[in-house]
């Protein structure tokens, strides 16, 4: 990354303080730079962020708000890219668990929206039929959503054993991580997907490793 993309990325978080807002500068200024490529399939900065952009609106419609945290299980792909982009857009938070991982926790369906009172005592899960939502929106345009994210506003939530948020991860810790991202770089299955977003926000391409490859990594 230059210095001069650096210090516009620096300028951005500071006025932003939201991962999805770093993202949508680079769609405006290199919209048809490759941003995931999932094996033989790809997305550019402007596809990523059109499919996330109404995915996030029908997620909106499905019941998820601000404060809610999406538990989406599913693996690495453009799809999942998508979903948890889409997630941010709608002001949630989201917490990524991997099917392969052999901390894999019990829910009621691969994406639902965990809705917590006040007091944090009582929780409520909606399912969404993601499969079907990310159909709709395949190729849908959409513009930015106008909904206003704050920096100290949770991005992630890291789940314990029984499957309850354990650590919660503002925006503002993860657009802090280093700016000096690769010209591509690859998708880890690292809880929180954070490799992800530094990617994204650096301009980068975000590579998926193949099944193969990620089990020989894993080995």
């Amino acid at each position: 990354m230059t210095r001069s993309a650096a210090r516009s990325r620096h300028e951005h978080n500071v006025v932003n303080g939201a991962i999805h807002r770093v993202i949508e500068y680079h769609v405006a200024s290199r919209p048809d730079a490759i941003a995931v490529t999932d094996g033989p399939s790809a997305v550019t900065y402007r596809e990523l962020n059109q499919r996330a952009n109404a995915l996030a609106r029908r997620l909106s419609e499905s019941g998820l708000t601000r404060g809610a945290i999406a538990l989406v299980r599913m693996e690495r792909s453009i799809n999942l890219a998508t979903v948890l982009l889409a997630v941010l857009k709608a002001g949630a938070a989201y917490a990524w668990i991997d099917p392969a991982s052999p901390d894999d926790v019990d829910l009621p369906a691969d994406f639902c929206i965990q809705q917590r009172s006040a007091s944090a005592k009582e929780e409520a899960f909606l399912a969404v039929d993601l499969r079907g939502a990310l159909a709709a929106c395949a190729d849908r345009p959409s513009p930015n959503l106008p909904i206003v994210t704050r920096g100290s506003d949770v991005a992630c939530a890291l789940l314990d054993g029984a499957g309850h948020p354990k650590v919660l991860v503002p925006h503002a810790t993860i657009t802090a991580l280093p700016a000096d991202a690769p010209s591509s770089g690859e998708w880890s299955a690292a809880a929180g997907a954070f490799d992800l977003w530094l990617g994204l926000m650096g301009g980068a391409t975000v590579t998926v490793p193949t099944t193969a490859a990620a089990a020989s990594a894993a080995a």
